[in-house]
């Protein structure tokens, strides 16, 4: 992901507001009968000729729910989380 970890929780907070929580480990994201965690490590930055991007590795884990509740809840994070391009 090309991302920091301030500029992810910064979009899942303003998509999914006080559903999202913070602690040492990551981010916490729940809804209804679902939670999931976001583990965030920044990696070395990617850099294509003048342009640097940011590295982001992120490790999900479903801490509570279902498979179809979790894979619902991260289809829906990832549709929050995605910038437009050219």
């Amino acid at each position: 992901m090309s991302s920091t970890p301030g500029e992810f929780r910064r979009a899942l907070s303003k998509a999914f507001g006080d559903a999202v929580t913070e602690d040492a480990t990551g981010l916490l994201v729940a809804d209804g009968e679902v939670s999931l965690h976001f583990a965030l490590t920044s990696e070395t930055p990617q850099c294509v000729g003048a342009l640097q991007l940011c590295a982001l590795r992120t490790e999900i884990t479903v801490r509570h729910g279902d498979h179809e509740a979790a894979s619902e809840l991260l289809a829906r994070i990832d549709r929050a989380t995605q910038r437009g391009g050219g």
